[in-house]
């Protein structure tokens, strides 16, 4: 890691956090408030959730903000889980024939998806944001 330049780890920390972002929050997000919103149309989960079409509009902006928090708390975890078992555990990037441990890379892996701060992952990368209704 130590052959690394400050602006190659962040390029390595950036691929992985929009990658994080994209795949994991994002779409996690979309699918638990489209499921609020009865938006879905997964009919399994309209019935299962039938009780959210009788919140009026606060408590479902309400209800999708708690999701994010857990879904973004969630992630922070897992990232922190890496830190704190870093002798049993790697979390790899690889790069053509280099494999580099991100959380190596990274200050703080949790504090990376930042989502007050403007250059954390979820403000630079996220489509939904923080929170959307």
């Amino acid at each position: 890691m130590n052959n690394l330049n400050k602006d190659e780890k962040q390029s390595l920390l950036d691929i992985f956090g929009k990658i994080l972002i994209s795949e994991v929050r994002d779409r996690a997000l979309k699918i638990s408030m489209n499921i609020v919103m009865q938006t879905t149309v997964n009919n399994l989960d309209l019935e299962r959730y039938k009780v959210f079409t009788n919140l009026n509009n606060e408590e479902k902006e309400a209800m999708c903000d708690l999701l994010s928090e857990t879904i973004t708390d969630t992630i922070y975890r897992f990232l922190e889980m890496f830190e704190d078992y870093s002798d049993i555990m790697e979390l790899d990037l690889i790069q053509g024939d280099n494999k580099y441990d991100i959380k190596l890379i990274s200050e703080k892996m949790g504090s990376e998806i930042a989502c007050y701060e403007d250059d954390g992952w979820i403000q630079r990368f996220s489509k939904i944001g923080r929170f959307v209704l």
